[in-house]
């Protein structure tokens, strides 16, 4: 089962997060076919919508992040729900290459928070590598005034997900800069953070790389991959197309096939279900 597991560390100074998302990215290769580079980097940014989302206080909140950097992989896409309930897609799942090539380095890296509020939260940055790690680093220092250190790693293998995991710390607002000096520097000696989580386990991995750092852990969560399509929301979207238009799809093809973009599910619709949906 994934997890995240998370703790304090400096009596609150700052805190980390190992995470570990490797049911999740099997997911999304099961979902998407996705080649095996192709999943490596959509399953960074799965796990980095697994750690924020896994922040949200209230039910209904909601997070979108889109990577547009004009590389191989095209448009890659990841929304998620309050308590890290994820799903993502990219546009050419069949990408292969490096993370920084599938990404691209020339676009810009978005972020969608919806609280509820009347207007969303809405920052954007420039991507600046591709790698995913140092471009959500450089967001949040630049847009949230939160200075991390992130390391992520996804292993994938003739469509396999092997391990996929990250580790995240971020500062408190008293964070002094020494121990800001100290996290960042712990963060940069760990190379291959996908193979010492599975060496070690995500709480192993938790306990022996910054269990000395004054550490308190606090609840875990248990991230999934999950889609929220249904027959509602199809129907919902249809009827904002507008009666004329969805009547003369039907017209042309004899019905209507929706595929979800998140897990690749086929909704078929003929005339007389159309007929309910304008009727209702």
């Amino acid at each position: 089962m994934d997890c995240i597991k998370r703790a304090m560390l400096f009596e609150g100074k700052a805190i980390v997060d190992v995470l570990e998302t490797t049911d999740i990215v099997q997911k999304a290769i099961d979902y998407h076919h996705l080649s095996d580079d192709a999943a490596v980097a959509l399953g960074k940014l799965l796990t980095l919508g697994a750690f924020i989302s896994s922040g949200f206080k209230f039910k209904g909140n909601k997070l979108t992040l889109i990577m547009q950097g004009m590389g191989k992989g095209g448009k890659l896409v990841v929304c998620a729900d309050t308590g890290a309930k994820v799903r993502g897609y990219m546009e050419n799942p069949n990408a292969e290459g490096s993370v920084e090539e599938i990404v691209g380095k020339n676009g810009y890296l978005n972020i969608i928070k919806d609280f509820g509020l009347k207007e969303p939260y809405n920052g954007l940055s420039e991507i600046v590598c591709g790698n995913i790690d140092l471009d959500f680093a450089y967001y949040f220092t630049k847009s949230e005034q939160l200075p991390s250190a992130i390391s992520l790693g996804v292993k994938v293998k003739d469509g396999k997900c092997l391990m996929s995991s990250g580790v995240i710390v971020q500062p408190m607002p008293n964070c002094t800069d020494d121990i800001k000096f100290i996290l960042s520097d712990a963060v940069s000696q760990l190379k291959d953070v996908a193979a010492l989580v599975e060496e070690r386990g995500s709480q192993g991995f938790l306990e022996y790389y910054f269990g000395h750092f004054q550490m308190q852990q606090l609840e875990d969560v248990h991230p999934v991959y999950e889609c929220s399509c249904s027959d509602e929301r199809i129907m919902g979207m249809l009827k904002t197309l507008g009666k004329k238009d969805v009547y003369d799809i039907i017209a042309k093809e004899g019905k209507i096939e929706v595929s979800c973009q998140f897990c690749s599910k086929k909704y078929s619709y003929k005339e007389e279900d159309i007929s309910k949906i304008f009727d209702e």
